[in-house]
């Protein structure tokens, strides 16, 4: 199996060509596509069911001989069907389709909300904050520390859960998918003090987006192209 993190423009130029010899199945998420036209062994068949099932966007998968090609999509896919050939349109109109996407990213030395129409950041808020590094000294000097540094986080998650609230407010009807970035355990603990996604419901997707660094303006403009890329998995690739 090949796993591969590829970008609209990238996966849009590798997809098969439409209406060629094979097999497609779309399945929403949680689905797992009809597997008996995948000419594939027991490992690699559980493989890409345990991938699909996984996936709360769904997934695509397309069967020519010697391969098959299983895309987990940024965005879901809305409706489970099989087809007696290469079918990629419905994918690609998933993929071109213009999308109005709300981002938050979040490390311990900050945090960025982004709001965007398509590629365009409409809306945005960057900001720094001091949080202490983990200390190993015991005793005393750790409970002191451990208190500093608890107020320091305490104090970040506020002032993010504030500034979110501010900047997406305005825009909450308008909003179809909200996306968060950087550290998952530091978000999982942001999420638990700040109740203000949860009014976002199912239109905040599972993936966490990968912010190398503390969140700068930079992160938000490289976030399009992060979001709209895709889990793409090839079994038996053939060479040539």
């Amino acid at each position: 199996m090949e796993r591969e993190h590829l970008t609209r423009r990238r996966l849009l130029a590798r997809l098969p060509d439409e209406g060629a010899p094979g097999w497609t199945s779309y399945r929403t998420a949680g689905g797992v596509p009809a597997l008996d036209k995948a000419e594939l062994d027991a490992g690699d068949a559980d493989r890409l069911t345990e991938i699909a099932a996984a996936s709360d966007a769904g997934s695509v998968m397309f069967v020519r001989p010697g391969e098959t090609m299983l895309v987990v999509p940024p965005f879901p896919v809305e409706a489970a069907d099989d087809y007696a050939e290469v079918y990629a349109r419905s994918l690609v109109e998933l993929l071109q389709r213009p999308r109005v996407v709300a981002t938050f990213l979040l490390r311990l030395g900050g945090f960025s909300v982004g709001f965007f129409r398509g590629d365009a950041i409409i809306d945005s808020k960057t900001d720094r904050r001091f949080v202490k590094n983990r200390h190993r000294k015991g005793g005393q000097s750790q409970r002191r520390f451990d208190r500093i540094r608890e107020k320091q986080v305490h104090e970040l998650f506020g002032k993010a859960c504030i500034e979110a609230r501010e900047k997406l407010g305005e825009y909450e009807d308008e909003i179809e998918h909200v996306f968060f970035g950087g550290d998952r355990l530091t978000l999982l603990a942001f999420r638990k003090e700040c109740s203000y996604f949860e009014r976002f419901g199912d239109r905040v997707r599972g993936r966490i987006l990968p912010v190398p660094g503390d969140p700068r303006r930079a992160s938000l403009d490289a976030m399009p192209a992060e979001i709209w890329s895709s889990e793409v998995y090839t079994f038996g690739r053939t060479e040539g």
